[in-house]
């Protein structure tokens, strides 16, 4: 049997938000130079001059070079920004210190990096030299016949993994997603907590099962702090809940936002996204076999040059954030993307570890928040990537002003 699984970017599924225009409720004061409702302001520090194909995480190191993986073109890069220079760790190929589709890098104690590579469907250890080491397979098949994946989305100080449990859970409900956490120094599994998700649709086609969902609706979304805090974002009312390592649980109040109808420029921005740099899984099985997995990333989207809307059913509103999105500073703060039209340049909410939001941070136009680090004098600062009218990626540093 074939099973086709709609990769995580693309189930984007949620409740209407309740919204009151003009709302913003809950708001902290402004700190001191920063207009009324702001939580911090961008200052552009450094740049790399060349153009990337595709990045979606960055890891910043003790020495202050950028660690990043760009899977379209089969690189990984150690940055320096402020020179503007780059050299190349490890190189294409099936041996060691080799890769075949390097997508995200994560950091790991002791300065070492986690180097997640869908190509070979491995976890890879690389040194602070930039060597790499043994690691092992993301997916593996358990003694009920199915698969057991590893596709980290965090990793915390201890370098434990946290990840959707979506393939190796199946006994859950089918409006939910389990997040696990995977100790990599006792290979110890453990629950962090359900979010919900809209049930997805499933269609049959001979022996292939495709799941399919509405695109653009929304869907709870999480996020996992150095201390292993872990944050979700409700869907329902937009609401951030926090769940602490000591077992603390906190609640912050719902949040209020404008509602807004989807456009047919917004729908033709989302499929050309996901077009050129999605990610697509396949899962097949046979009775005489085990589970056996693929993943790519980039033409995911299979929709040729001008797609037809009327393929694809549509939310009728935004949510309120866009998922997969969320991350959390290493001040213990929750940056939430705003879900907006296209025409408007993103924003990001600040929350507090209690749930509260503090306020606003606008992004320049075309940009995706992708991690956070220092400045060259030790100063708070924020990686985005910059998007050209090409589908060229661009890295850059911003100063966090407060």
């Amino acid at each position: 049997m074939n099973r086709r699984a709609q990769p995580p970017l693309f189930i984007l599924t949620a409740l209407l938000p309740i919204a009151v225009a003009g709302c913003s409720g809950g708001e902290a004061p402004p700190s001191s130079g920063l207009p009324s409702g702001a939580a911090a302001r961008l200052e552009l520090e450094a740049s790399y001059p060349e153009a990337l194909s595709f990045v979606n995480s960055v890891r910043e190191t003790a020495d202050g070079s950028v660690l990043v993986a760009d899977p379209l073109s089969q690189v990984v890069l150690r940055i320096d920004l402020l020179a503007g220079t780059a050299d190349t760790l490890g190189r294409v190929g099936e041996g060691p210190q080799e890769y075949k589709q390097p997508d995200q890098v994560f950091p790991l104690p002791g300065d070492s990096t986690l180097l997640v590579d869908i190509g070979k469907l491995r976890l890879t250890v690389i040194d602070p030299a930039g060597t790499f080491h043994s690691g092992m397979a993301m997916a593996a098949a358990t003694g009920d016949g199915r698969l057991d994946v590893i596709m980290p989305r965090f990793a915390d100080a201890q370098g434990r993994l946290y990840y959707t449990g979506g393939f190796s859970m199946g006994e859950g409900p089918p409006d939910s997603t389990l997040v696990v956490r995977y100790d990599r120094a006792t290979e110890a599994v453990d629950t962090m907590g359900w979010i919900w998700r809209p049930e997805p649709r499933v269609t049959r086609s001979g022996s292939s099962v495709r799941t399919m969902s509405t695109q653009m609706e929304g869907r709870d979304d999480w996020a996992v702090g150095p201390e292993g805090q872990f944050a979700i974002v409700r869907a329902e009312d937009y609401s951030v809940e926090w769940r602490y390592p000591d077992g603390r649980t906190v609640s912050g109040s719902p949040n209020p936002v404008e509602v807004q109808g989807i456009a047919d420029a917004d729908k033709l921005a989302f499929l050309e996204r996901r077009s050129s740099s999605g990610l697509m899984m396949m899962v097949t099985a046979s009775p005489s076999g085990p589970n056996n997995m693929t993943m790519m990333r980039g033409g995911a989207g299979m929709m040729g040059d001008e797609p037809n809307l009327m393929d694809y059913e549509w939310a009728e509103v935004f949510a309120p954030f866009r998922p997969d999105r969320s991350r959390v500073s290493p001040a213990g703060e929750l940056w939430v993307e705003r879900w907006l039209p296209a025409s408007r340049n993103p924003q990001m909410d600040v929350f507090d570890g209690e749930g509260s939001k503090l306020g606003t941070v606008d992004l320049p136009e075309g940009r995706e928040l992708i991690g956070f680090g220092t400045t060259a004098d030790g100063s708070p600062a924020v990686y985005l990537v910059r998007t050209d009218e090409f589908d060229l990626k661009w890295l850059e540093r911003y100063r966090v002003l407060r």
